[in-house]
């Protein structure tokens, strides 16, 4: 399926990311400590686009973003899709599983 054929579902997650090669990429946690802070819980449903080896295209990066896609870097190596998408499961399992809060929570 295309970036553009999914985006065309209108599906909707409460934290939606994108793996993404370029300057504007964050690490995933910060996404999660920030979700957690506004809702004093980890979200519900979580969505994460892994694109194709060498990075989504520019018109496709910046569609994902205007649907409320969220860009965070995997590391420094560029991951081939296969690694790329079980790295980013290994993320989501990690955050989602994680037992506790008061240390994300801001002052």
């Amino acid at each position: 399926m295309t970036p553009r054929e999914y985006l065309a579902r209108g599906e909707k997650f409460e934290l939606a990311l994108i793996g993404s090669l370029q300057n504007d990429a964050r690490h995933p946690r910060e996404y999660f400590r920030a979700a957690f802070n506004e809702r004093k819980r980890m979200p519900d449903t979580v969505g994460i686009w892994i694109g194709p080896e060498g990075d989504f295209t520019p018109a496709e990066l910046i569609a994902a973003k205007a649907a409320g896609a969220l860009p965070i870097t995997l590391g420094r190596l560029v991951l081939r899709t296969e690694t790329a998408a079980t790295y980013a499961l290994s993320i989501l399992n990690y955050e989602l599983q994680w037992n506790g809060g008061s240390e994300l929570l801001t002052p």
